[in-house]
């Protein structure tokens, strides 16, 4: 599973891309605890991340578009610099106390504009850095490593905010854009083909929804991706700052350890889907999605950090292993010169709903509670596996 790192533009990706996703936690904690701490009001931070959602979920197509017309590579290294630079904007508004709602919902809008184009540039590259027998090493080796992530740094961020304020985790992520934007500048590929020259970007984009109408496989796994994380969305990233700060009374802290659980789980995943290559991928995912739907629900019935913990550790197990066997088959299935559009178009099935998810969870987790939250949640997750197995393609998948 380390093979990949003896490719010097897998590294310098490598390198860069996990100092970011390290700060981008530290901005989440600090993003969360900052908008509670302010409105103490579930639906307001539901809102903030609706308003960052929103552009993402629009501009995530021409983001496809745009990374198969340049070079990925560019793409990421514009995003990163402007992310930085509005995240900069956080951290000094912060520090100086001026910072205002208005303020959040302006600089969150901004910030999901900018994010847009990152998300199938950052797919659409992998192809480009190492050979396709490495492919699935390549991105078990992303997903472990950011799981150690997602289970160090939470707990670190929310130490810091605990510590120094908020200011300090949007200092360190604004940081951390520069860091990775460093590292994009050592990686060097060949031009990308192209599907056609000259044409519009609109026929592009056409040409990429081809290719799914003729696959439906590819097919299949967007439907599934846009039903299990707009279960998943909500409910994780407005329902475990609301159950931490609310029923389980854990402060920042316990809201770090939270997402650290899911990360630790999620590492496990990440090595068992590097290590070991499996049979009958299909079925096997499918039981597991529907098996994560009733863990993922069960959080409604913690009591304690530790209950809620234990579950989240099963769940990033299952997420995990689940991403890497699909984000590999999509990138093999998917011809080189439209990697980007359909990237893109699975990144929009992905975060498309994000908006929806943000919004209707905190408004269900302020008017029902949101205990009832993590129940829809799992409802939809499950509901995926059930579309899952209604195409045979999928049940069959060796």
């Amino acid at each position: 599973m380390l093979a990949p790192l003896r490719v010097r533009n897998f590294r310098n990706l490598w390198i860069g891309q996990n100092i970011s996703l390290a700060g981008d936690q530290f901005k989440f904690v600090a993003l969360a605890w900052l908008v509670l701490s302010l409105t103490g009001r579930s639906g307001a931070l539901g809102t903030v991340l609706m308003l960052q959602a929103i552009p993402r979920s629009i501009l995530m197509l021409l983001g496809g578009v745009v990374s198969d017309r340049l070079r990925p590579r560019t793409v990421m290294l514009a995003s990163d610099i402007l992310r930085a630079a509005v995240v900069g904007v956080f951290a000094l508004l912060t520090a100086t106390g001026r910072i205002t709602m208005t303020a959040v919902y302006g600089l969150a809008l901004l910030f999901g504009i900018v994010h847009a184009f990152f998300f199938p540039a950052a797919s659409a590259i992998m192809p480009e850095l190492v050979d396709p027998v490495m492919l699935r090493q390549a991105n078990a080796l992303n997903q472990v490593t950011s799981q150690i992530i997602l289970f160090a740094a939470p707990g670190l961020a929310g130490w810091l905010v605990a510590g120094v304020g908020t200011a300090g985790g949007f200092a360190v992520d604004a940081s951390s854009f520069l860091i990775s934007a460093l590292f994009l500048t050592f990686i060097v590929t060949a031009p990308r083909p192209r599907a056609a020259a000259a044409q519009s970007p609109w026929r592009d984009f056409a040409e990429g929804v081809g290719v799914l109408r003729r696959d439906r496989l590819l097919t299949a796994l967007i439907v599934m991706a846009s039903v299990f994380f707009f279960g998943y969305a909500g409910a994780t990233y407005v329902g475990l700052p609301v159950l931490a700060k609310g029923p389980l009374a854990a402060g920042p802290q316990g809201m770090g350890m939270l997402f650290s659980a899911y990360g630790l789980g999620a590492l496990a995943g990440g090595i068992v889907g590097g290590a070991i290559s499996v049979r009958r991928r299909g079925p096997l995912s499918l039981a597991l999605i529907a098996a994560m739907g009733v863990v993922f629900g069960s959080i409604a019935l913690v009591r304690t950090v530790w209950q809620a913990a234990a579950l989240l550790l099963l769940s990033g197990a299952v997420f995990s292993w689940l991403g890497i066997t699909y984000v590999t088959l999509i990138q093999q299935r998917a011809d080189r010169a439209y990697v980007g559009r359909v990237m893109g178009m699975l990144m929009f099935g992905v975060y498309g709903l994000y908006p929806i998810s943000y919004g209707l969870a905190g408004w269900i987790s302020e008017f029902v509670g949101v205990r009832a939250l993590f129940v829809g949640g799992g409802a939809m997750i499950a509901a995926s596996a059930l579309a899952g197995f209604s195409l045979r393609e999928l049940r069959e998948l060796d």
